[in-house]
């Protein structure tokens, strides 16, 4: 049995996975009569050369119980995927290198800080949405075959997932 802890998302850290989606330390252009700051280019979307439309969606998700049994990880090669926290909350993003399988011995689990999204490489191995509250919503962006473009890997031992430290 391997525990995997989880340590705070930073840019360099999650470089590897994709990009952190953060305004923080970002310029602000303001638009709107000076009313609204746009914070733009925070991340990127690749649809990739034969995926349909991407598509915007809600997800509505439930706290997960910790320790956390991680069984299966997921990757979508044709297209990437974006998560965006609607509120301050945090989430819990685990993930893992490897080609045509991922590499269990280096699955990663990094805790968001509040508000802040995700945007996933293309093809990147990472475990489904991982809330630490009931009823957490999240704007999704993703490429419009995202179902069958859902490639799923089981694990072959047990890996469970500590819970974050902190939830401040």
């Amino acid at each position: 049995m391997r525990r995997i802890a989880c340590q705070s998302v930073t840019a360099e850290n999650f470089a590897r996975f994709g990009r952190v989606v953060d305004a923080g330390g970002a310029t602000p252009e303001f638009i709107n009569e000076g009313t609204t700051k746009r914070f733009a280019d925070l991340a990127s979307f690749d649809p990739g050369v034969q995926t349909p439309s991407p598509v915007i969606g809600i997800y509505l998700a439930n706290a997960r119980t910790f320790p956390l049994r991680l069984t299966k990880l997921e990757r979508h090669r044709q297209a990437s995927q974006v998560f965006i926290p609607l509120g301050m909350h945090r989430f819990v993003v685990v993930v893992a290198p490897g080609l045509d399988t991922p590499d269990w011995e280096q699955l990663r689990a990094f805790l968001t800080a509040p508000g802040q999204g995700i945007s996933l490489h293309r093809g990147t191995w990472h475990h489904g949405l991982v809330a630490l509250n009931d009823a957490d919503r999240f704007a999704v962006i993703e490429g419009g075959n995202y179902r069958a473009d859902t490639e799923e890997h089981m694990a072959q031992e047990g890996h469970w997932l500590d819970g974050p430290v902190t939830l401040s």
